[in-house]
């Protein structure tokens, strides 16, 4: 039976994690560079809206993520930066759709 698109995308998500955790030390975790490296690569779109290429907002980001403190990111960990990530697209795609509106309906 194949894969869904969805089943696809978190399947996607899940080899994107270890293929970078795989890049050095704890392979089932990530580093602040690989993290940097991993959502740089990954999510340019989400970095480069409101300021998020900016180093201190992946450094604040790991930092939340990291619950246990031990300066590193465990995938359960990454899921929380993943809820954002999601809340964030979420975001935009209603922007996306009320914008659209606006436009066919002459609100602009």
């Amino acid at each position: 039976m194949t894969n869904t698109p969805v089943e696809e995308s978190l399947l996607q998500i899940i080899r994107s994690y270890h293929q970078y955790a795989a890049q050095g030390g704890d392979v089932e975790t990530l580093t602040l560079e690989q993290l940097k490296a991993l959502l740089t690569d990954s999510v340019p779109r989400f970095m480069e809206s409101l300021g998020r290429k900016e180093p201190y907002f992946i450094t604040e980001l790991f930092r939340a993520a990291d619950k246990d403190k031990d300066n590193q990111i465990s995938f359960d960990e990454f899921l929380y930066i993943l809820g954002k990530l999601l809340r964030d697209y979420h975001l935009q795609y209603h922007r996306g759709l009320c914008a659209r509106y606006c436009t066919q309906h002459g609100l602009y």
